[in-house]
C-alpha cells in the first residue's frame, strides 16, 4: 500500500506544485494557455508518433477497445442529457460536457502511473485506448461542434482540417512508419521524440494545477458533483457491466488497461475546445478539480486491485 503511494506522490506533487504557485500569481491563466500550446502541438504529437511507430498491435485486445468504446458512449450520451435536458445547458456545452466525462486524462496522468506499476501488455491496452479515443471520439466530438455552431459543413474542408489537427496528423504519421516498418530506434529523430514525448506529463500536471488554482471558488455544485460521480464511479461500473454481458469476462483483472482508464479523473482536452467554441469553461475546470482530486483514491483502489 506505502509503495503505491509512494509511486503516486510525484504526479500528485507536480499538480500541487502548479496550484501553489498559481495562487501565488507566480504563473496565470496565460502561462497555463502557453503550457498547454506546446502539450498539443508538440509534445503529445511526439508522444503518439512514438507510441504508435514502436506499437505492437497484433496484442491489442480489441474485447477492452470495444467495451471501453460502448462505455464512452453511454456515458457521454448520459452526460449530455443531464447537462441539456436537467440543466439547461446549451448544445454546444453539453457537447463538451460528454467529452469531458468520456475522455480520460490517460496522455498526462494514466500512461505514465500505468508505466510504473503495470506489464507492457496493459501499457498496450491503455495506448489502444489512447489511439481510439485520438482518431474516434475527438473527431466525432469535433464534427458534432462544427455541425451545431455552423450548420452547413463542407465535409472535404472539415476532414482537411481535422488531418491537419497535430493530434490526428500525428498518428497518420506514426501509422506510416509502422507500416512501412521504419525502425526509429537509437537515431537522432527518436531521441528528440523520447525528449520531448517526456515533457507530457509533468507539463500537463503542472498546467493543470495552474487553472485549477484560478477556480477555487464554488467548486461544488449540483453539475460538478454528478460529472465527477459519473465519470469515477458510475464509468467503471458500466464497463465492467459491457464486459461481463458481453465478453463474458470472469474478472476485472481480465480487462486492467480498460478498467485502469476507465477510473481516471476527466480529461482537459474539453477546456482546449471550450476556448475553440466560445463555452464558459468554468464548471468544466471545477469537475475536473473535483474528477482530479477524488481520482487520487479511484486510482490508487485501482492499482491495488489490479495488482493483488
Amino acid at each position: 500500500m506505502l509503495t503505491i503511494f509512494l509511486g503516486l506522490t510525484p504526479f500528485i506533487f507536480i499538480t500541487l506544485l502548479g496550484f501553489v504557485l498559481g495562487r501565488l500569481k507566480v504563473f496565470d491563466l496565460y502561462h497555463a494557455k502557453i503550457f498547454n500550446l506546446f502539450l498539443f502541438y508538440v509534445a503529445v504529437p511526439c508522444l503518439l508518433i512514438k507510441l504508435i511507430s514502436q506499437s505492437e498491435i497484433a496484442h491489442i485486445d480489441f474485447k477492452q477497445l470495444f467495451s471501453y468504446l460502448l462505455m464512452q458512449f453511454i456515458c457521454g450520451l448520459f452526460a449530455y442529457f443531464i447537462a441539456h435536458t436537467y440543466f439547461k445547458k446549451s448544445k454546444s456545452e453539453s457537447i463538451i460536457w460528454a467529452l469531458t466525462v468520456a475522455l480520460s486524462n490517460h496522455v498526462t496522468l494514466l500512461l505514465p502511473i500505468t508505466e510504473i506499476f503495470f506489464d507492457n501488455n496493459t501499457i498496450t491496452q491503455v495506448t489502444g485506448i489512447i489511439l481510439m479515443d485520438s482518431i474516434i471520439l475527438l473527431s466525432v466530438i469535433t464534427f458534432l461542434l462544427e455541425y451545431n455552431t455552423k450548420k452547413n459543413i463542407k465535409f472535404l474542408n472539415f476532414f482537411k482540417n481535422l488531418l491537419l489537427n497535430p493530434v490526428i496528423f500525428s498518428i497518420v504519421t506514426g501509422i506510416f512508419l509502422l507500416i512501412c516498418k521504419i525502425n526509429i530506434s537509437e537515431t537522432a529523430f527518436e531521441y528528440t521524440l523520447v525528449k520531448l514525448a517526456s515533457c507530457v506529463s509533468p507539463i500537463g500536471l503542472f498546467a493543470i494545477g495552474i487553472i485549477l488554482s484560478f477556480y477555487t471558488k464554488n467548486i461544488l455544485n449540483k453539475l460538478t458533483f454528478s460529472i465527477s460521480i459519473l465519470k469515477l464511479i458510475i464509468s467503471p461500473l458500466i464497463l465492467i457491466l459491457i464486459s461481463f454481458i458481453l465478453f463474458d469476462i470472469n474478472s476485472i483483472q481480465d480487462i486492467p488497461g480498460a478498467f485502469f482508464v476507465s477510473v481516471a479523473p476527466c480529461g482537459h482536452t474539453a477546456i482546449v475546445l471550450c476556448a475553440a467554441y466560445n463555452v464558459n469553461s468554468e464548471n468544466i475546470i471545477k469537475a475536473l478539480f473535483i474528477s482530479t482530486v477524488l481520482s487520487i483514491l479511484t486510482i490508487f483502489l485501482a492499482i491495488q486491485y489490479l495488482l493483488n
